[in-house]
């Protein structure tokens, strides 16, 4: 179904763009304009975490695409392995390329740490898929019976293992090599580069293609203007209309591009440094008018758009209309889970992490797994001393589902529903998900069985949930949910911003990989009409912010206000607040100001993503640590002001109840001495 959408999509698209296949240019720069730094004989991770493989034997297999040929010039694949001290001979780690065998290492426990290093044959550096399987075969000390998947028969591929950076070594690419060729690594950073003067909607343009880069590379994006661009050590991105730049390098570049008012034109190039004649990519993302990239940027950041752009050149004036997903019923592949096979072998996935909103307390919300088991797994009335379960852990919570008992769908796909408790949801503001199998191992490991179980996970399974209908309330554990669908992006007009700063923000409103919908406008140029429309984030100095200084008096910003929440003045490097809309009671209203110069490591922003507390305001100290509010009553969406001159109506009250209560005390006294004086 997904590959038909993709030719239907690629087929409507052919209509709409104009493709160049000519040769790429080349731009060549002495080291004064620019230098290139960095080793030739790039290589980059070839894993994000370390992957764990379980004895007696399991692999794994890593893919890596060629858009051209590559020279055989000593391009590499390395693995970092370290093992379990109880292999002994035969025990080993093979390494293939397209199923060919190429290297076999023995593991003994006198080595239980080793670097592999197998060169890539020519066959491998052809244009195409390709594919690399490591394999683990793992025989333990005689006497000692560890069952399969136990800790004791191990071994561990280390995420220092790497791979060439093929992209290096290759002349110009086409297109098809975007964005695999502009994902930083370590010694490989990729550049954003903006105009001086750069419109809103060019800025707007270049944080959200940033923060996609950064958000799937191992190493952020750098972003700089034009005039600030010395130095690179990997692909550059020029992003902006052709009349924005200002530096003789960038009109240069542009100026050669053809371009039209409601297009988008992407070419790819490279740069020449003449120096050390080292070159880099370079792609230019431009047209006659800044709106026209804006509103076209998607082909950048949908993965549905971009797996279709051909050539050195495309032009592309209408954009195919993607499939909306909805925002109660989440697929699996949302938040990056792809089709899991659990086996003895491999009885749990890793986790898996979704951004979702506060839900309603106390409802119920519904998984769906689509499932495909192995024949051999009992039936409901075979083996009732054996547990086969599917253990679904939420938020550390498990739901467990009987193998046995499955409802069939079709011919060989199952179905299991799973409910779940919204509060269970509500405890993380990013649920966690972890899939586990129980009973596919002997309880005896020194018993060998030819049995093999298994159950294969579809990702076409959704998690399914019902949004509150009630007006909301907002706590930064909203963050970023409630910023992500419809967002107005608020700048102070004569500040320049810091755009690294702003790069990480928009990278921390990004859910589950995609982007938020974001509009940025200078506080000049905001309307009631836009504020009344849209969730708003307001970031800089309050006194800079028009519409924002409107309601100070419900915003924490002087020094007795700080340290009411809890925080020390002097101490807050950032902070961020809170609060309902107040042009819109159904959208959040998030302020967010950095003191000084302080820096941005992205901490802040990420703390704020996976902040649980139903609090309203949060800092980040001078030295990096980050602090909530001691004020849990974040809902009301007021803070009181004391003002001088202002008679508080309580204080009044409680001090006439006070002056009441002495005086029926002073009554009953008085009273009481005139009886005594009776009496006697």
């Amino acid at each position: 179904m997904r590959t038909k959408f993709f030719y239907s999509l690629l087929f409507c698209i052919g209509f709409l763009c104009f493709a160049n296949d000519a040769v790429a240019a080349t731009i060549t720069v002495d080291d004064n304009i620019i230098a290139i730094e960095g080793n030739q004989q790039q290589k980059k991770p070839l894993l994000a975490q370390p992957i764990e493989l379980q004895g007696p034997s399991s692999s794994r297999d890593f893919y890596y695409n060629l858009t051209e040929d590559v020279p055989s010039n000593n391009q590499q694949v390395t693995f970092q392995i370290q093992h379990s001290e109880l292999l002994i001979a035969p025990s080993s780690f093979t390494v293939k390329v397209d199923d060919v065998a190429l290297k076999t290492v023995p593991l003994r426990a006198d080595l239980l740490k080793q670097t592999v290093t197998v060169n890539l044959p020519k066959e491998a550096l052809l244009q195409g898929s390709h594919k690399i399987t490591a394999s683990f075969y793992g025989i333990l000390k005689e006497g000692i019976c560890v069952a399969p998947g136990n800790a004791g028969n191990w071994l561990r591929i280390e995420i220092l293992s790497s791979i060439s950076a093929f992209s290096e070594e290759s002349q110009v690419g086409s297109l098809t090599s975007y964005p695999a060729a502009f994902l930083g690594y370590e010694g490989y950073v990729t550049t954003v580069v903006l105009p001086k003067q750069a419109s809103e909607a060019t800025l707007n343009s270049g944080y959200q293609l940033a923060a996609f880069l950064s958000e799937h590379g191992d190493i952020d994006v750098q972003i700089k203007r034009e005039d600030a661009v010395s130095k690179v050590s990997g692909p550059i991105i020029i992003v902006g209309a052709k009349t924005e730049f200002s530096t003789s390098l960038l009109k240069k570049i542009v100026d050669n591009i053809s371009v039209t008012d409601d297009a988008m034109t992407l070419t790819m190039q490279e740069l020449l440094n003449t120096d050390s004649n080292r070159k880099v990519q370079l792609l230019v993302v431009t047209s006659s008018n800044a709106q026209a990239i804006q509103d076209r940027l998607s082909f950048l950041t949908e993965a549905r758009l971009f797996e279709q752009l051909i050539g050195n050149t495309v032009a592309i004036k209408d954009v195919p209309t993607v499939e909306q997903t909805s925002d109660t019923t989440i697929p699996f592949q949302q938040f990056g889970f792809e089709d899991r096979l659990l086996s003895s072998q491999a009885t749990m996935t890793p986790h898996y992490y979704v951004s979702l909103p506060q839900l309603e307390a106390n409802k119920e919300a519904t998984m769906r797994l689509i499932l495909k088991k192995s024949a051999t797994i009992p039936s409901s009335k075979e083996d009732e001393d054996r547990k086969l379960e599917l253990i679904a852990y939420i938020n550390n919570v498990p739901h467990a589902v009987d193998l046995r008992k499955l409802e069939q769908t079709t011919s060989d796909m199952y179905e299991a529903i799973i409910p779940i408790q919204t509060n269970v949801l509500n405890k993380q503001s990013m649920t966690d998900l972890q899939f586990e199998v129980t009973g596919f191992q002997l309880e005896d490991p020194c018993e060998t069985t030819n049995e093999r179980y298994w159950l294969y996970i579809d990702s076409d399974s959704t998690l399914s949930i019902v949004k509150d209908t009630a007006e909301p309330t907002f706590t930064l554990r909203d963050f970023p949910n409630a910023f992500h669908e419809n967002t107005l992006m608020v700048i102070p007009s004569n500040e320049n911003m810091d755009d690294t700063k702003m790069v990480s923000l928009y990278k921390a409103l990004m859910m589950n990989g995609k982007m938020a919908q974001i509009t940025l406008m200078k506080d000049k140029n905001v309307t009631k009409e836009k504020l009344q429309k849209h969730a708003v984030i307001f970031t800089g100095d309050m006194e800079h912010l028009t519409w924002l200084s409107q309601h100070a008096t419900t915003f924490p910003h002087t020094t007795e206000q700080f340290i009411k929440q809890g925080f020390l003045p002097e101490a807050i490097g950032q902070y961020a607040f809170i609060t309902k809309n107040f042009w819109q009671v159904n959208e959040p209203l998030l302020w967010i100001h950095s003191f000084g110069d302080t820096p941005i490591t992205g901490d802040f922003y990420s703390h704020l993503k996976e902040t649980n507390s139903q609090i309203a305001a949060a800092i980040e100290t001078k030295e990096g640590q980050f602090v909530v509010a001691v004020n849990q009553h974040a809902n009301n969406g007021v803070i009181n002001v004391d003002k001088k001159g202002e008679i508080s109506y309580v204080l009044i009250a409680e001090f006439v109840g006070l002056i009441i209560v002495i005086a029926v005390i002073l009554y009953i006294i008085l009273r009481k001495r005139k009886k005594n004086q009776l009496k006697k």
